[in-house]
């Protein structure tokens, strides 16, 4: 008997605590989506991109006809990889191969 308040008493006790979980797990999102709120960052929050993502976008959209995941891509990838400035500036297509995105 005693073990099984044991072990009574332990499930409470984590059953309790992961409620608690999933509310902070709640908050969190609730947070990210109030952050990528469509009314204030745009279609799919790219509004709400950092500053150095969005100008490599306006460059990738002015030098090559990108679908807009690609060309999220492209510009995340030239503000991570400084090195591959020239490619960037000039051949996004190379900068999507490199990254495994064919078909350009």
């Amino acid at each position: 008997m005693r073990r099984f308040l044991i072990v009574l008493s332990t499930a409470i006790v984590l059953g309790s605590s992961s409620g608690m979980v999933a509310q902070a797990q709640d908050a969190v999102t609730s947070s990210q989506i109030q952050q990528r709120d469509p009314d204030v960052c745009g279609a799919a929050g790219s509004g709400c991109d950092p500053a150095e993502v969005q100008q490599w976008k306006a460059v990738g959209n002015r030098i090559a006809d990108l679908s807009s995941a690609d060309l999220s891509q492209y510009a995340y990838a030239c503000v991570q990889h400084q090195d591959w400035k020239r490619e960037c500036e000039t051949d996004p297509t190379a900068v999507l191969r490199r990254l495994g995105i064919e078909g350009y």
